[in-house]
């Protein structure tokens, strides 16, 4: 018998809907307060008749097996938590917390519901990426030493207020390294490491926020991790800066690895006395293709340069096996602590934290009580500023923010 999902957040969670399909998996429900996108959603799956809600309670009492999570970023944990105590298996689309204590509550209601809980973190699974974890995993290269992983998306101020439309919306709160799961998940898959200190810095460019009402004026975050093997990892956050791209680059014992832009082509290149027999040359340009062909013509038609089918597939795979994702809930809140200390560490001199490791309880005691956030509540305050220096946006800022949100209207 098939698996049945329903999925939280109409807007991006309606795109998950043809790679469940393809996946094995049914829809059988879909919730969102925005009445007009599920109106859309049904528009064009006119088998969610009767099977739409604008209430989480409600929704979560139908009959299904698994939730997935495309509501807001800074959501995701309250949610989840709620849908595993209902019974459901969760597959949660963003940073799995945004603050430490909901970081141990998820844990807890993992461990104590038994549900199999998912990050639906897609950037591992691009082809490139999974390329680059294949040979990485072949030995080839040896022992990773150093890894980049950048996620760099500027945003002009129409695009930054078509994404907010609001003041309070999350995006305009959103500290550069919160949003740090497209650098870091990537370069840990390939590598299997797991991050054990962070500290970082921030890029203060208040003109990249001109004309928006965000409330941070970085560019930038940057981030320094070690990891469990000895690595250090560069990563960055969301960045505001150019040329627009996403870059992966594993430096290792024997050789080395990344993606040639230009011609996009996977850079291999070797140590001379470490160069494998099978390989000619010290330094080349390579082609590579989907680990399963057959499965890569899903994944072609699917979101995100086909990412979006692998990582759903892959969490339904686990599911009907009674496993573990590769993204559980420890590697996820590990990378959510990365965002969250790596803020703190900009907030206070650039100093280190350890990475906690919340599959051990007398750790999780050390952090349940910490439920410090930069997000604002309804009336706009907040514990935390979202700036590496003071920063808020002016009057003139919101005036233009707002007349582009009532002309769209």
């Amino acid at each position: 018998m098939a698996l049945r999902f329903g999925i939280m957040g109409a807007g991006r969670g309606s795109n998950f809907i043809s790679s469940l399909k393809a996946s094995g998996a049914e829809v059988v429900a879909i919730c969102d307060s925005n009445e007009k996108k599920l109106a859309r959603v049904l528009s064009e799956n006119p088998a969610l008749e009767g099977k739409t809600f604008t209430d989480y309670d409600e929704f979560l009492k139908t009959d299904m097996d698994g939730v997935i999570l495309a509501n807001y970023f800074c959501e995701h944990a309250p949610f989840a938590v709620k849908a595993l105590r209902a019974g459901k298996h969760v597959l949660s689309e963003t940073m799995s917390n945004i603050t430490m204590a909901q970081g141990v509550e998820l844990v807890r209601a993992v461990e104590e519901t038994g549900k199999i809980y998912g990050l639906l973190e897609n950037y591992p699974y691009t082809k490139p990426n999974m390329a680059m974890e294949a040979l990485y995993k072949t030995g080839k290269l040896g022992k990773i030493v150093y890894g980049e992983g950048e996620y760099v998306h500027p945003m002009d101020a129409w695009e930054q207020n078509f994404m907010a439309p609001n003041p309070l919306h999350w995006r305009n709160w959103t500290p550069r390294t919160y949003y740090t799961t497209h650098g870091l998940a990537p370069i840990m898959q390939m590598t299997d490491c797991m991050p054990t200190r962070v500290t970082a810095m921030a890029a203060f460019a208040p003109e990249v926020a001109k004309n928006t009402a965000l409330n941070t004026g970085d560019a930038a975050a940057i981030l320094m991790i070690q990891t469990d093997n000895d690595a250090v990892f560069r990563v960055s956050g969301w960045s505001q800066f150019f040329p627009h791209g996403n870059n992966y680059r594993l430096c290792c014992t024997k050789g080395g690895c990344q993606i040639n832009h230009a011609t996009g082509q996977m850079r291999i290149g070797y140590a001379k006395a470490a160069k494998p027999d099978d390989v000619e040359l010290l330094d080349a340009d390579y082609d590579y293709d989907w680990p399963d062909p057959e499965l890569g013509k899903y994944a072609e038609q699917a979101g995100h340069g086909g990412s979006d089918f692998w990582v759903i597939y892959y969490f339904v795979k686990a599911i009907e096996k009674g496993e573990n994702p590769y993204w559980n809930v420890y590697r996820a809140t590990a990378m959510a602590s990365c965002a969250i200390l790596a803020w703190r560490s900009i907030l206070n001199g650039n100093i280190p934290y350890d990475i906690p490791d919340f599959s051990k309880e007398e750790v999780r005691k050390l952090w349940e009580n910490d439920r410090i956030s930069p997000y604002p509540d309804e009336n706009g305050n907040v514990d935390i500023r979202c700036s590496s220096k003071p920063y808020a946006p002016t009057e003139e800022d919101l005036a233009y923010a707002r007349a582009q949100w009532e002309r769209e209207q």
